[in-house]
């Protein structure tokens, strides 16, 4: 009998921290993404200070951009808002950002090169974040058909333009995700900056380096107390049998400095790209911060390419 109540209070014990877990990472954030503790977090060092005062930099030019307010409706009923900027070329690229973040504050420097080029953009705010409804994040899972979605929203107003998917953190392992999804020259390249290979893989490395805690039981706790809270697996995808699965070229950008992204796991995907750069010394995206040219020159050269 003892026996028991000890099993029974440890799994009870387990499951609220499965719970807690899923409302502290995967349940919509009520913490703005603009506070600087946020943007200064321990896991973008060591280059998190001086990716903070660059991109601070280039707010203003971002936000100069003209837009348009525009918006789709997901396969689980959600109304997702994003913003396009028309250019006068037949290109547009899709940016998706970050978990916990907003478009200003992971394109607001990278989408300068596409802007030169006359490309259209769209910023989608992600599920569960921003302008977008959703109480859940979907950390690339869900994501990727949001970005089919979005893939036929711009074929509705810009039809004929060749579609670019660019993704940084959990946007680019969503957009790896979708890759499989069009068969049929839907999109035309997949542009990955430091995306992730599942959502599994990445918790098991943060919940060692964040939370000094073993992956087992803990990582399969809280896997199957998100299955029950939002409804998604983490095992769901895997950008690389993604990348293998489908007829879309896919180029991969990471440092190699990344906290949240282990070397062997960035290498892993990187190897199944058609191309890739390594940036040396760069933490979570400031790849495009250390090594501009060699950035424009791959993600440019990559669209010229595959660009009717």
């Amino acid at each position: 009998m003892v026996v028991l109540i000890v099993i029974g209070v440890l799994l009870a014990a387990l499951f609220a921290f499965g719970f807690v877990m899923v409302g502290k990472i995967i349940k919509r954030s009520s913490q703005p993404p603009f506070t600087e503790g946020n943007m200064l977090s321990p896991l973008l060092e060591p280059t998190a200070a001086e990716l903070f005062a660059y991109n601070a930099t280039k707010v203003k030019k971002f936000n100069a951009l003209p837009t348009e307010d525009v918006f789709i409706t997901t396969e689980d009923g959600l109304r997702l808002a994003g913003k396009l900027h028309r250019g006068e070329k037949n290109v547009t690229v899709i940016c998706c950002h970050g978990y916990n973040s907003l478009p200003i504050l992971d394109f607001c420097a990278v989408h300068e090169m596409y802007a030169e080029q006359g490309y259209s953009i769209l910023f989608p705010h992600m599920r569960a974040h921003g302008d977008s409804e959703g109480r859940y994040v979907g950390f690339g899972v869900l994501d990727a058909h949001d970005i089919r979605g979005w893939v036929r929203r711009v074929q509705d107003m810009l039809p004929g333009d060749d579609i670019f998917l660019h993704g940084m953190s959990m946007g680019a392992t969503a957009a790896l995700n979708s890759a499989d999804l069009f068969q049929n020259g839907e999109v035309s390249g997949v542009i990955a900056d430091c995306g992730f290979s599942t959502p599994h893989e990445v918790f098991c490395h943060l919940i060692g380096t964040v939370y000094h805690l073993p992956r087992f039981p803990f990582v399969g706790t809280f896997e199957l107390c998100n299955m029950i809270a939002a409804r998604y697996d983490f095992h769901t995808y895997d950008v690389r049998d993604a990348i293998e699965n489908s007829p879309v070229p896919c180029i991969y950008i990471c440092g190699d400095e990344d906290r949240f992204i282990p070397a062997d796991m960035a290498l892993s995907i990187a190897e199944r790209c058609e191309d890739s750069l390594i940036v040396s010394g760069a933490g979570h995206a400031a790849s495009y911060m250390l090594e501009t040219e060699k950035y424009r020159s791959l993600v440019l050269g990559f669209i010229k390419k595959y660009a009717r």
